[in-house]
């Protein structure tokens, strides 16, 4: 195996490599999960289901998170009050499942009940809704 010697090391090589530096909107937008309805921008609210769900007895499809652009600053800490109980630390608590559930159950007036039996992948859906609801720039 042949080394090749150069004159700099190869940290001094890296240091050298232009690196354009995010901007702040950059960063949060890497911490965001894509929508899963990117081409349905106007909609991103109404969640569709992959399959029908089943809750004491009626069918869904999905569910409309549209009564989110109606939330008080008041429900918003009443949100954040549910979610602190709950025990979960971080700083971007709207990016989790749990604040989604709750955010889901006041938007809709459907009991928590609902969203804790909905499979994964549906709690993934409408985690990116309200996560983009919250985050979106009008």
């Amino acid at each position: 195996m042949k080394e090749y010697m150069t004159d700099k090391s190869h940290e001094e090589m890296i240091e050298e490599i232009p690196v354009a530096t995010p901007t702040p909107d950059e960063e949060v937008a890497k911490l965001l999960p894509a929508a899963d309805n990117e081409d349905d921008d106007e909609n991103y609210l109404i969640v569709k289901f992959n399959k029908p769900y089943y809750f004491e007895g009626q069918k869904y499809d999905g569910v409309d998170l549209s009564g989110l652009e109606d939330i008080k600053g008041r429900e918003l800490t009443a949100l954040e009050k549910a979610f602190g109980k709950a025990g979960i630390v971080t700083t971007m608590p709207e990016t989790t499942a749990t604040y989604a559930k709750l955010a889901a159950t006041k938007a809709t007036g459907l009991p928590a009940e609902f969203f804790e039996d909905l499979p994964g992948k549906e709690v993934r859906k409408i985690k990116t809704a309200v996560t983009r609801f919250f985050y979106d720039e009008d």
